[in-house]
C-alpha cells in the first residue's frame, strides 16, 4: 500500500472512532485498544487518561481514553496529507480542571508547548503557548495548581535542559532552573507552588546518575530525595504532596518506587520483569497508573497490588 493511501486508511479509521466517541462511547473494560504508549501520560478529574502513540506515519500523536481503556478519542488526528508540520503531539497534561490538555509538538521550526481542549482535542482548541523559532525544544510540560501557568522541559539554552515557566496566556516566560546540570519532568506540588519536584543529575553531570529533586523556588534551595547511584526519574507528586512517586532502575530493571516527602520512606510498589517507568497518580491518590514496555497500566498505590491493564500494545 502507498504511503498515501495508508496514511488516508489510518485518518478514516481515526475520525470513525472520534464521531463514535465524541457521541459516547462505552469502555469495553478489557483494555481492548492497541497503542504504542510512549513515557508519560496523565490523569484527569473526569477519569480519562491522555497519552502519546506512534501513529501510522510514524509520528507520535495524542489519544484519550476512559479508566477501563475504552472510548477512545483523537486528540491529534492527522490530515491525510504528506505535511506533519500541522499534527501530532506528546507529553500530553491535563490542566487541573481537565479543561485543557498542554502538550508537546513540532509544528514549526522545532518543538513547543501548544495547548487544545480536554475533551475533542487540537480539533477546537489550538493555541502555541511557546515559541518555535530557533533552536533547541520545548517539551514535558505540567500545569501549575491553579491552572494560570505551564512548568515544561526547554534546551533553548545551548541545548542544555532547563526548567522554564510560562503564564497560560502565553505571557511572562521565565527561566525557573537554568543551571549545567541535566534538568528535566518539573512538577509544582499540588499543595505548595512553591515547590516542584524534578529530575537531575547534578551530581554527576553527563552520567546516568540522576536523583530526585524537590526545588523551593523562593529561596533557591534543594532537598534531594532517593539518593542513589541509579537512574531515578520522571517524578510525580500525590495529590496531598506527601509522597512522589518515580521510576529507578537501582532494583535490576525498571519499576515505580514511592517515596514519602517527610523522613524519605521508601516504597518498591512494582517489581515485574518488564520495564515500568513515568508513573502518574490518580486524581483521589488511590491509583498509580505507569508505562509498562509500551502499555498503560494501574496499580493500588498503597502497595502495588490490583494490577489493572489499560491499554495493549502492538
Amino acid at each position: 500500500m502507498k504511503k498515501a493511501s495508508l496514511v488516508l486508511c489510518l485518518v478514516a479509521l481515526a475520525a470513525a472512532v472520534v464521531v463514535v466517541c465524541v457521541n459516547g462511547c462505552g469502555g469495553g473494560g478489557d483494555a481492548g485498544m492497541y497503542f504504542t504508549v510512549s513515557e508519560r501520560a496523565s490523569w484527569s478529574p473526569d477519569e480519562r487518561f491522555a497519552f502519546a502513540s506512534f501513529g501510522g506515519s510514524g509520528l507520535l500523536y495524542c489519544y484519550s481514553v476512559n479508566e477501563s481503556g475504552g472510548g477512545v478519542v483523537v486528540l491529534t488526528p492527522s490530515d491525510a496529507d504528506e505535511d506533519y508540520a500541522d499534527e501530532g503531539g506528546w507529553h500530553p497534561a491535563y490542566s487541573p480542571d481537565g479543561s485543557l490538555i498542554a502538550f508537546a509538538s513540532r509544528r514549526g521550526p522545532s518543538p513547543a508547548i501548544w495547548v487544545m481542549d480536554g475533551e475533542v482535542g487540537d480539533r477546537t482548541v489550538l493555541n502555541k503557548l511557546t515559541d518555535d523559532s530557533g533552536l533547541g525544544s520545548d517539551e514535558q510540560p505540567s500545569w501549575r495548581p491553579d491552572g494560570n501557568a505551564v512548568i515544561f522541559t526547554s534546551t533553548r539554552n545551548n541545548n542544555d535542559p532547563d526548567i522554564r515557566v510560562i503564564n497560560a496566556d502565553g505571557t511572562g516566560l521565565a527561566d525557573l532552573l537554568a543551571t549545567a546540570a541535566d534538568e528535566r519532568w518539573a512538577s509544582y506540588n499540588p499543595q505548595n507552588v512553591d515547590e516542584i519536584a524534578l529530575q537531575s543529575d547534578q551530581d554527576d553531570p553527563g552520567s546516568d546518575d540522576t536523583d530526585i529533586f524537590i526545588y523551593t523556588i523562593s529561596n533557591q534551595t534543594y532537598q534531594k530525595l532517593a539518593d542513589s547511584l541509579f537512574t531515578d526519574g520522571a517524578p510525580a507528586w500525590s495529590p496531598d504532596g506527601t509522597k512522589i512517586a518515580f521510576h529507578s532502575n537501582r532494583s535490576g530493571d525498571f519499576d515505580i518506587w514511592v517515596v514519602e516527602v517527610a523522613g524519605g520512606t521508601l516504597t518498591h510498589l512494582t517489581n515485574d520483569a518488564r520495564s515500568d517507568g513515568f508513573p502518574i497518580w490518580s486524581p483521589d491518590g488511590t491509583r498509580i497508573a505507569f508505562t509498562r514496555d509500551r502499555e498503560l497500566w494501574s496499580v493500588l498505590a498503597a502497595d502495588g497490588t490490583d494490577e489493572e491493564r489499560v491499554t495493549r500494545r502492538f
